[in-house]
């Protein structure tokens, strides 16, 4: 009786850890809105053309959509990177 309650003890255990797990990442998609992808969109309407330059020069292009209340540019094309163009004259690079 007492192995019977064990691995019944167990299961409920595994299961509510698989649960927890899996609810995590739902709500991994559902964090505060990018206020660089809300600022590209302000003074346009939905479904108009929009881009946003990332924090680590990732170029985001896209239209504006709402999300929640909030109009917003959603990436509908690959990421880009932004090329710098910085001319290879104005890197000093020396050693010692």
């Amino acid at each position: 009786m007492m192995n019977r309650t064990l691995k019944r003890q167990w299961s409920l255990l595994w299961l509510t850890a698989i649960l927890f797990g899996v609810s995590n990442v739902a709500f991994a998609h559902s964090g505060p809105l990018n206020k660089l992808a809300l600022a590209a969109c302000t003074e346009k309407a939905r479904s108009q053309a929009c881009q946003y330059e990332g924090v680590h020069d990732d170029l985001y292009i896209g239209t504006c959509q709402y999300m929640s209340t909030a109009l917003m540019c959603v990436r509908n094309q690959p990421i880009q990177k932004v090329v710098n163009e910085t001319n290879d004259s104005e890197i000093t690079h020396k050693h010692d």
